[in-house]
């Protein structure tokens, strides 16, 4: 049997509205409005089990049948788009009918596609939407209650006693001279909080700025040998030791160390001696442990002699002995290796610097200008700025403008230059670092090592680091016990005013007390007149007389209403037309 909605001809789709959507999905639309209808047909006409015996059906389980029925998700999405579509008719209907309105008072019609951009959009889900409310709920009593706590902070901080000075004429009751010591002790922490104050601004600018400091690295490179020709016992000239398969090697060991200044270590060897002559009662304090040579090079690298080791078996020409840091590496003082040979040769051992913040060498122009050969950017800037400050060449009118010399021009080829370029331009002007580089011959022969101590090689180089007084700086700096105890002053001073707040209140009652003794009546009537005149104040009443009236109730030329200013304004809103409405 067929259904009677199949051959029914489909219903009239909706009115089409161009701006909002185009024929295509208009068209779209209605076959899912068409969709719809059928799916709702066929849900009123089969029940859920999918038997075509609708009797039998409705007598085995009308209950089943009663329920919602189930449907596609093709179905689904059907009736979604066909309420869209009726969600967006009746927006188009509210933007007809606001246009209109706009229309009849003159403003601007309203463009629909931003309309329904901006204003509009599906319908959600009842969950969904609930859900949402639900978290928007939550979030305004959540702001809610921290505003009120702000609020509450702020009205205690408000509340705080600040004041820590004694009040005026408190050292005529107070019997000694504890006021007086007081305010002597006032005056001396204002000394101390000033010089603190100036010294803790000081130890800022140093942690900042970052100064670094040039200390002398010494390396000592040298070899041991071992199992070479002539280390081997001497033998017959007709005998022949096959037990000899040993081969010759050698290691090479690579040592650094800081050595400090020599005026340090005269200085360090005159308190040594003062230290033996005479017996100290303090107990010395444990120096810090110095940094190794591992910590100042994340590279290290050994290149042979290739045009003299060619012919040698033992020595690959494009062989390279290379170290490099990793986090995972620990710290060492030697570097060594060991290596197979009977023959001295030549090596270049290179070492590349481990520098915090990348540092650069500088062009030969640039080096002029700031008397140094290395640096890093921000030395380079504040080099600069140093030098235009120290040559005044900085512009009377726009201090960011500055005037080039004749070095700066070598250095920018430009005759005046805005200062904040300068970190960009001097870009050219930086170069990375080379690897320090040492050359050692490796000494193997016999006339070397006849010795008991061969003398090996020492190379100074410079290192950067940094200035030990960072280090001392950020550890008070950083202490808990520093933070311990300003909080510790923090307190008493908050205990030192609420009891000077306690002190100006029992000022007050002796003053009050003192006044009444001395003339009871005239006090108490000052003292009602002065309290009618608050009375008055709070209440907003204008009393008769001078007794507790407001100033702007008197009247007069020596009144306000008197006054140049209120001429003025009177005049400037007769002058508007104000006061004719």
């Amino acid at each position: 049997m067929t259904p009677p909605w199949k051959d029914a001809p489909p219903p009239p789709g909706p009115p089409i509205i161009q701006p909002m959507r185009t024929l295509q999905e208009n068209l779209m639309l209605q076959q899912a409005l068409m969709q719809t209808r059928q799916a709702q047909a066929v849900s009123q006409s089969f029940p859920v089990d999918g038997s075509r015996n609708v009797h039998s059906t409705l007598s085995r389980s009308p209950s089943r049948h009663l329920t919602r029925p189930k449907i596609t998700a093709r179905q689904y999405n059907a009736m979604n788009q066909v309420s869209q579509y009726q969600h967006m008719m009746r927006g188009a209907m509210r933007l007809e009918q606001i246009n209109k309105l706009n229309k009849s008072l003159g403003f601007p019609e309203i463009d629909p596609h931003a309309y329904f951009l901006l204003g509009t959009g599906p319908p959600q889900h009842p969950s969904v939407a609930a859900q949402q409310h639900q978290q928007q709920l939550q979030q305004q009593n959540y702001a809610q209650r921290n505003g009120l706590l702000e609020h509450q902070l702020a009205q205690r901080r408000a509340k705080k006693p600040t004041d820590r000075n004694m009040p005026d004429g408190i050292e005529d009751v107070v019997i000694g001279e504890g006021v007086q010591q007081y305010k002597e002790l006032r005056e001396m922490e204002k000394k101390l909080d000033y010089a603190i104050m100036r010294k803790r601004l000081d130890i800022q600018d140093t942690v900042n700025r970052n100064v670094k400091r040039q200390k002398t690295m010494r390396i000592w490179i040298s070899n041991t040998v071992d199992s070479q020709p002539w280390q081997r016992p001497a033998l017959d000239a007709d005998s022949f030791d096959f037990e000899s398969g040993a081969d010759a090697t050698y290691r090479v060991t690579i040592q650094g160390k800081i050595i400090d200044d020599q005026d340090l270590n005269d200085s360090e060897s005159d308190a040594e001696e003062d230290a033996e002559e005479q017996p100290t009662t303090k107990q010395s304090r444990p120096k810090p442990q110095p940094k190794k040579f591992s910590h100042y090079f994340k590279a290290v690298s050994v290149d042979f002699d290739r045009a003299r080791n060619m012919g040698n078996p033992n020595i690959d020409p494009s062989m390279q002995i290379e170290w490099k840091k990793t986090p995972q590496t620990g710290e060492f003082d030697s570097f060594e290796f060991n290596r197979k040979g009977d023959e001295n040769m030549n090596v270049t051992i290179n070492m590349t610097r481990d520098e915090p913040v990348e540092r650069f060498r500088l062009s030969k122009a640039l080096s002029d200008v700031l008397d140094i050969e290395e640096a890093d950017r921000a030395e380079v800037v504040m080099g600069v700025w140093e030098y235009v400050k120290a040559m005044g060449l900085q512009e009377d009118e726009e201090r960011r403008h500055v005037r080039c010399d004749e070095k700066l021009r070598a250095v920018f080829n430009t005759e005046a230059i805005l200062f904040p370029q300068v970190a960009e331009r001097i870009m050219p002007h930086l170069h990375p670092l080379p690897p320090v580089r040492l050359n050692y011959t490796i000494r193997v022969d016999q006339e070397f090592h006849s010795t008991e101590t061969p003398v090996p090689t020492v190379y100074d180089i410079k290192i950067v680091t940094d200035d030990p007084l960072r280090a001392k700086i950020l550890a008070i700096t950083s202490s808990t016990q520093t933070a311990q105890n300003l909080r510790q002053i923090a307190s008493f001073d908050d205990q030192l005013a609420v009891i000077i707040q306690g002190i100006q209140h029992h000022k007050a009652k002796h003053t009050f007390y003192r006044n009444f003794n001395r003339d009871p009546i005239g006090f108490l009537r000052k003292w009602y007149s002065s309290q009618q005149r608050d009375l008055s104040v709070i209440l907003g009443e204008i009393e008769r007389g001078d007794v507790a009236g407001l100033e702007f109730a008197r009247g007069g030329k020596e009144g306000v209403w008197g006054s140049e200013i209120v001429e003025e304004a009177v005049r400037y809103r007769l002058a508007r037309g104000e006061l004719a409405r």
